[in-house]
């Protein structure tokens, strides 16, 4: 499929609009127009909803919580939320997680960045259709009329859509529905980096996300043998003894280079992962866990263990601590070990039995939420009455 080939396409879930304002500042302070053409554009793309929730974030720009919406006539109506937020991908992903049956349809109005365009590539693996704008030229401001849209979305991979009526397609969109009863069988020589859904694991089971530069493993021991000492520690504790652990890299670790993106030769549930630098590190640990979250519901509360080695949530608030609450909120046993000079020793014979014993914290949220971004989202997910959007 060529990146501009024409693709005959018709869907009926609802559709979510992320739109970056940093990247590609609102033309008008007349929404109205602005989202009527999207909904013209998407309505000609074949996204027959009629309805858009609309996302506009900012790292910059300080945005009033909550909302506007109005109907358009003609069955078409928009609600649009305003924040300022670190990073948009996470909220991506629970929202996928919030809206069902049937795959929920993505509209990125964002420029490309390394994160978001993984996270894209994760919701697309799950059969959310994703869809983007080229970025104008150098010096060029995007122009948001209904022909420039049209010209100018592509979806994820490549192909622009035009609607097409494709009856056929209709009960494909909603048996995502019936995702719980399908199981995903493991492999044990593939490795596991959430670029699709994860293999199903039921009822007890311990999920370990493992900051490796800030808690580094022992240097000479294999993969092996790293998980069968966590493992072991974690099951001498009281955790369920079926593991997985996920272990996050920085990208220039030469010694870890050997395991990523390479063949998976070890047999136990331990996975390698670029995670870039400290920031870019926390947000994909979140972001996976999420995802993690997504495809390995738990059944009864509590029986699923959560477990994060990491210093990069200490003193964090805000964004970083409202995810993680909500994680909690899940019903999650969320446990948060942290690493201090006097126990993060990975050749010390105690290893990782002391950094458990005396790192370990269970969350305790004492903080009310930061209202911003989440007050936001909430009122998007349970459809309270919206207030007028005003940008600064």
């Amino acid at each position: 499929m060529g990146e501009d080939d024409t693709i005959g396409f018709e869907a009926l879930r609802q559709t979510l609009v992320y739109w970056n304002i940093d990247d590609y500042p609102i033309p008008t302070d007349e929404l109205d127009p602005v989202f009527g053409d999207i909904l013209k554009a998407l309505h000609a793309m074949g996204f027959r909803n009629g309805y858009i929730d609309v996302y506009l974030y900012s790292e910059q720009i300080n945005c009033e919580a909550i909302v506007t919406d109005d109907f358009l006539g003609q069955g078409e109506y928009y609600c649009a939320f305003g924040y300022k937020v670190l990073d948009i991908t996470l909220y991506m992903i629970r929202r996928a997680t919030c809206i069902g049956p049937g795959p929920v349809n993505y509209f990125v109005i964002a420029k490309p960045k390394r994160e978001l365009h993984r996270v894209l590539q994760c919701l697309k693996s799950r059969r959310h259709n994703v869809l983007l704008v080229k970025p104008p030229p150098p010096g060029e401001k995007f122009l948001f009329s209904v022909a420039s849209l049209l010209e100018n979305a592509r979806f994820l991979g490549g192909g622009k859509p035009r609607f097409k009526e494709l009856y056929a397609s209709h009960a494909s969109e909603y048996d995502i529905s019936f995702e719980k009863y399908v199981e995903i069988k493991e492999d044990v020589s593939k490795m596991v980096d959430f670029s699709e859904r994860i293999p199903t694991v039921r009822g007890p089971r311990t999920a370990v996300f493992w900051d490796a530069v800030d808690c580094p493993f022992p240097p000479s021991s294999s993969p092996d043998a790293i998980y069968h000492s966590i493992s072991s520690a974690l099951a001498e504790r009281c955790f369920s003894d079926n593991i997985t652990i996920w272990a996050y890299l920085d990208d220039a670790d030469k010694k870890g280079s050997a395991l990523l993106g390479g063949d998976k030769t070890w047999a136990s549930r331990i996975y390698f992962l670029p995670g870039g630098d400290k920031a870019s590190r926390r947000i994909r640990m979140l972001n996976d866990m999420f995802l993690w979250a997504r495809d390995s519901p738990r059944g009864m509360r509590y029986e699923a263990s959560l477990v994060l080695f990491a210093d990069q949530f200490i003193g964090a608030r805000g964004y970083y601590t409202d995810m993680l609450r909500r994680l909690d909120a899940m019903y999650y046993d969320l446990l948060f070990i942290t690493p201090t000079l006097d126990i993060n020793n990975p050749e010390s014979p105690q290893w990782p039995g002391l950094l458990i014993d005396r790192g370990a914290s269970y969350f305790a949220f004492e903080e009310p939420p930061s209202p911003k971004m989440h007050e936001a989202h909430a009122a998007a997910e349970e459809e309270e009455t919206p207030k007028k959007l005003q940008i600064i």
